[in-house]
């Protein structure tokens, strides 16, 4: 919880010293998209942003949600374990954004970072394990719901059409805080994204 917190301060540092520069060529803008985690669940999301040119790099800070429903098959020992997890975040993110030029067109790289709140509900069942809780299909099953912290690591590649339109493939990483019955989870995912400037 303290390095989500450290990771809060230092998003929120760069947005007020964005905020003291910031300038007429900024601008904002939309995204929308839709993808999947590496086991074919469904994950979509979107992203209103501000975005700032710094040479012939920008700066993206953008308020973003996501969702999705992911699902992993597991084994320890003689026990086979299936896990579903259903997510809902809103999430600060800042990106860079290397070779990314807001007058032109061309491709750009993507790295970033941000915080946020999960909604979560979890599942995880066997049918051959009956010590993780009520009896279910001749083994057992836990689940859970509620709210967590989380971070979400981002990189990518883009291409930008012209000043309006681009096109973004990226892989979003969530880091979800662990609740009292389970532990902490990674999701990696992959996303495809249109971005609309205004």
């Amino acid at each position: 919880m303290r390095r989500v917190s450290r990771f809060a301060l230092l998003l929120a540092c760069l947005g007020l010293a964005l905020s003291n520069t910031a300038y007429a060529q900024g601008r904002t803008g939309l995204r929308i998209g839709a993808g999947a985690d590496i086991s074919g669940g469904v994950a979509f999301g979107g992203q209103i942003d501000y975005t700032l040119p710094r040479g012939s790099n920008s700066f993206e800070l953008g308020l973003a949600g996501f969702g999705g429903k992911f699902e992993e098959d597991l084994s320890s020992g003689i026990h086979n374990y299936h896990e579903e997890t259903e997510i809902l975040v809103v999430a600060a993110i800042a990106n860079y954004l290397f070779r990314h030029d807001l007058e032109g067109g061309g491709p750009y790289f993507v790295a970033g970072i941000g915080v946020g709140g999960f909604s979560v509900s979890w599942r995880e069942e066997s049918p051959t394990d009956p010590s993780l809780g009520s009896p279910f299909g001749g083994g057992s099953f836990q689940e859970e719901d509620g709210t967590a912290a989380g971070m979400i690591l981002n990189f990518g590649i883009g291409h930008r059409f012209n000043e309006q339109f681009d096109l973004r493939l990226q892989a979003p990483t969530f880091f979800i805080s662990g609740g009292e019955e389970r532990s902490d989870q990674v999701i990696p995912t992959f996303t495809v994204t249109l971005g609309i400037g205004f």
